[in-house]
């Protein structure tokens, strides 16, 4: 094993270790919200990265653990209910810090990942948009520029459940790189989307291009949304599947849809994006390359005439 790789490793192992322990500490506080029998697994991968990005990651393990370790400054009797006024200023606070969307949710357990916890079950989804251009160019250094997103967006995550704290409500952050939670589930209750059969997010204002993060919070009266507007995307995703036939490792596999999934399951050991920041399921999505409203519009019409 290179230096780089045995630096990368034991870093990697002492982060866990303490991300574990932080973990079980959620785990342990009496009313954790926790997974179900129908939770998905958390697969970890060991991203490939240049020594330069070191920085980078020893700052997003730093923001990770303030996830946990900051849940010592909510307040001991928090407030449940927020005015409409308080939720309009948060958004205006959280558009102004380049945060894209904004939607809400009550968790479902079996969006839990297995064995995790979260300490309250009202959602606040937030998306970050990933450029473009990074999309759709082989750019050298992209590893980097995804990783310095996850670092950039955690911050901002953390930064608005201390905004939320300051209120006085209850707040536990859950970074873009890693959470309790499969997020574009979560999103997709919020509101926000659909989950594609790449499994990636898919929104009028981005198609699939954006990181994703969640505060959970003590607000109980948060504007939830009854319907969702954007699932026709399943059945245009059912007759595209561009996103399948393009993975250079077949790395999306088609099953049988079960318990409202999207009947395809990313399998991230294979993943280039999981591994290197591949991005060929994102840039050949129609929803990157054209608008919401036209795909729309045109499915419409062609579903109409059958």
């Amino acid at each position: 094993m290179s230096f780089i790789s045995k630096l990368k490793s034991n870093y990697t192992n002492k982060h866990m270790n303490k991300l574990k322990q932080l973990e079980m500490s959620v785990n342990n506080e009496k009313g954790a919200i926790k997974s179900n029998h129908s939770s998905p697994e958390m697969v970890s991968v060991n991203k490939k990265t240049p020594l330069r990005a070191l920085p980078t990651m020893l700052s997003i393990g730093k923001n990770i653990e303030y996830n946990f370790k900051s849940l010592k400054n909510n307040p001991a009797i928090p407030k449940t209910t927020a005015s409409d006024d308080f939720i309009k200023e948060f958004e205006n606070y959280a558009k102004s810090m380049g945060i894209k969307s904004i939607g809400y949710t009550k968790v479902p357990p079996e969006l839990i990942f297995k064995d995790k916890a979260i300490l309250y079950e009202n959602a606040i989804v937030l998306t970050k948009e990933i450029n473009k251009k990074s999309v759709d160019n082989d750019l050298s250094g992209k590893t980097l520029t995804d990783l310095k997103l996850y670092n950039a967006f955690g911050k901002k995550t953390n930064e608005l459940a201390d905004y939320l704290r300051e209120d006085g409500f209850s707040a536990q952050a859950s970074h873009p790189a890693i959470g309790s939670v499969t997020y574009p589930s979560l999103a997709q209750y919020a509101g926000l989307g659909w989950r594609g059969k790449s499994n990636l997010l898919i929104t009028p204002e981005l198609g699939p291009r954006q990181k994703i993060s969640a505060i959970f919070t003590s607000i109980e009266n948060l504007p939830v949304k009854e319907n969702n507007e954007h699932s026709w995307i399943a059945d245009y995703c059912n007759n595209c599947g561009k996103c399948i036939k393009k993975c250079p490792k077949d790395a999306i596999v088609e099953i049988e849809p079960r318990n409202g999934s999207n009947g395809t399951m990313l399998t991230p050991e294979v993943c280039k994006g999981c591994n290197e920041s591949c991005t060929i399921c994102m840039r050949e999505c129609p929803f990157n390359k054209r608008e919401y409203e036209s795909l729309k519009n045109r499915f419409e019409k062609i579903t109409t005439n059958k």
